[in-house]
């Protein structure tokens, strides 16, 4: 039986924007508070949005401070990173001191498809991921493919669990942006594609297949969405593969509108270079929507593989999939599994260095936002 008095901190991204770490943060925040778990967020995005029971640090001092309050109230601290930096790994050293030191040792999720690339680049990369995940409670990762990597690295594979960070029962379609109704009328097909400023996310492949399936199918449209400063290259690198006019840009939107538009068109591309589980790709599955995506990295059941930077297997497999799609299968929900971790790490508590259970005031909310 859960303990009642269980209390769990996510230490990641919050969003805005709503990124891949941001949403899955949301969403298990969301699946914890419904299942009657005292939860907290420690934002250590950039957004800022206020949202309730979520805390926004700007500063290694706010960070630092707020870390420190959470661990010596003995709460459960289960931190999310990209790990294809040593800023990520620096921040994992550091949640784990804080842990050792209050008797928590915490639970660490690696996010990015560019992790195997990042230890595989230095020994000593590997050497310092092996000592540190060998002092957490849990190292989750994404993806098989980080999980190899960490074991070439000397990580005990018992402390590594693969669990894609993607919970089908918190995703909540909106609606779409109020000038998508006239771009849905324009095209058929219409395509959908996740953007961002990063080549590796493979806009232009998507552009130059664009060119290709216009030939079979004449109406055919590419909505865009995403972050960041890309409305220049858009249209550059539309005008020069001569699909300009067929190539709507929605710029950022929230996620429940960028699952509004998902759900709403015949298609949803992922065709990039590098990549980790996309949240996206598992999305597009759960909605029923026929997924194309690059072979960068092993994709769930039912999605349409194409070969990365293949732009003419990209266009062939789009239209082989818009003829005959498949059914969509089963929505894959971690939020279980990830509370059997948190149940084993409240209950695994060790003896701190201060002999009580509450020190300083009650209220964690403490000062401006």
């Amino acid at each position: 039986m859960r303990d009642p008095q269980m209390k769990v901190l996510l230490v990641g991204d919050y969003p805005p924007p709503s990124g891949g770490i941001a949403i899955h943060v949301e969403q298990l925040h969301r699946f914890l508070s419904g299942r009657g778990v005292q939860t907290r967020v420690l934002d250590i995005g950039k957004g800022g949005r206020p949202a309730p029971n979520v805390i926004p640090v700007r500063t290694r001092r706010a960070f630092a401070l707020r870390l420190l309050q959470f661990a010596a109230r003995g709460w459960v601290l289960h931190l999310h990173v990209t790990a294809d930096n040593p800023t990520s790994w620096l921040l994992i050293a550091f949640v784990i001191a804080v842990g050792k030191v209050f008797g928590r040792l915490p639970l660490v999720t690696l996010h990015s498809g560019l992790v195997p690339r990042y230890l595989a680049d230095s020994a000593r990369r590997r050497a310092f991921a092996r000592v540190l995940l060998a002092q957490c409670c849990r190292s989750i990762v994404v993806s098989h493919e980080i999980a190899a990597a960490l074991q070439l690295a000397g990580v005990p594979p018992l402390l590594v669990e693969v669990l894609p960070a993607f919970l089908g029962s918190q995703l909540k379609p909106g609606q779409p942006p109020n000038d998508f109704g006239l771009v849905r009328a324009s095209f058929q097909p219409l395509l959908a594609l996740a953007d961002h400023p990063s080549t590796i996310y493979g806009r232009r492949v998507a552009f130059q297949a664009l060119r290709v399936i216009a030939r079979d199918l004449p109406r055919a449209g590419l909505a865009l969405f995403g972050p960041g400063p890309r409305s220049h290259a858009v249209e550059t690198e539309a005008l020069a593969e001569g699909v300009r006019a067929r190539v709507h840009d929605f710029g950022e939107l929230d996620h429940s509108a960028a699952l509004g538009l998902m759900s709403r068109c015949d298609a949803f591309l992922r065709p990039t270079i590098v990549d980790g589980d996309s949240v996206s790709v598992r999305e597009a599955l759960c909605l029923g929507i026929p997924c194309i995506a690059s072979d960068a990295a092993i994709r769930p059941q039912g999605t349409v593989v194409f070969r990365s930077e293949d732009f003419k297997d990209l266009a062939k497999k789009v239209v082989r999939c818009l003829e005959a799609p498949s059914a969509p299968p089963r929505a894959l929900d971690v939020g279980p599994a990830l509370l059997e971790e948190y149940e084993r790490a409240w209950a695994r508590r060790r003896p701190r260095i201060f002999g009580r259970e509450n020190i300083g005031r009650e209220n964690l909310e403490l000062g401006p936002r």
